[in-house]
């Protein structure tokens, strides 16, 4: 097998021997980071859900994050096989969570994970995806619920937002001290906010709206772009949030969002390519 000792590294074109489709310059064997191991340095690929946990926890603490990635994205595929998802790759709350029931909860730990190691990746998007997906398989998980507040700032998410989400966590995890201190250090910044900015913020209480996603997307400034405009993006595409289903303008704010880097964005683009018969 690839990847065992003697074996012969496959050529930068060729596909990696990690098993995940990508040619290997852009994967194990890259010279993007100068501490980064080749994700199978040697034995054979882990088969069983439980053998790709154990690989991509040890890498994720050995900080070899592109190979532990790998792993967690194995193990979920492996687990999520034959998920029902919508159009626009979206499993249902319901099915998320009997999934992660009937697994014991390893859909949870490993979307928990692979968010942590994409955030040390700088690939902040995935990062916040992820914990969004944890938190929706498991609404009591903890660590989720931490995962998401770090992931949310991390992306600038705006302050009274974050405080939302956590305030969410507590009525989920009351006995969680840390998403209880969590939450009043987000209240006294939310106190202190200036009042222009407070001014400009919806009240905490209020949904953001779509219309305030749109004019984050359109902002070539604003550091939320890519992240805006791939949500935009997605709900033109599903026709969601009260606004009308519209591919050509989905496929606008995906690419968008995927030249931002929201490897989301990347997926729904090509989703959205195919359903109007385009190539990607």
């Amino acid at each position: 097998m690839a990847g065992s000792p003697g074996s012969k590294k496959p050529g930068p074109n060729e596909k990696c021997s990690c098993g995940s489709g990508n040619k290997a310059k852009k994967c194990c064997f890259g010279s993007s980071s100068p501490s980064h191991t080749p994700v199978q340095a040697k034995g054979l690929l882990p088969g069983s859900v439980e053998e790709l946990v154990a690989t991509a926890a040890e890498a994720a603490r050995a900080g070899e994050d592109v190979k532990a990635v790998h792993f967690y994205t194995m193990a979920i595929d492996l687990l999520a096989k034959g998920l029902a998802k919508d159009s626009q790759g979206r499993a249902k709350d319901a099915d998320l969570q009997a999934l992660n029931r009937s697994s014991e909860g390893k859909l949870a730990e490993l979307l928990c994970g692979r968010s942590h190691a994409y955030l040390r990746q700088n690939d902040v998007p995935a990062a916040v995806e992820d914990a969004e997906t944890c938190t929706r398989a498991d609404p009591s998980y903890e660590k989720g619920h931490l995962r998401l507040a770090v992931a949310y700032e991390a992306a600038g998410v705006p302050l009274r937002l974050q405080l939302d989400a956590c305030l969410r966590a507590v009525e989920e995890c009351p006995g969680s001290e840390l998403l209880v201190q969590r939450k009043w250090r987000l209240k006294k910044a939310v106190a202190e906010m200036p009042e222009e900015e407070a001014t400009e913020t919806a009240d905490s209480q209020e949904p953001w709206t779509i219309e305030q996603t749109r004019r984050l997307a359109d902002d070539a400034r604003d550091p939320r772009r890519a992240l805006a405009a791939a949500d935009l993006g997605r709900a033109l595409a599903a026709g969601a949030h009260g606004v009308e289903k519209d591919l050509e303008q989905a496929i606008v704010y995906l690419r968008l969002g995927s030249e931002g880097g929201d490897v989301s964005a990347q997926r729904d683009l090509g989703l959205a390519l195919l359903e109007l018969g385009r190539p990607a």
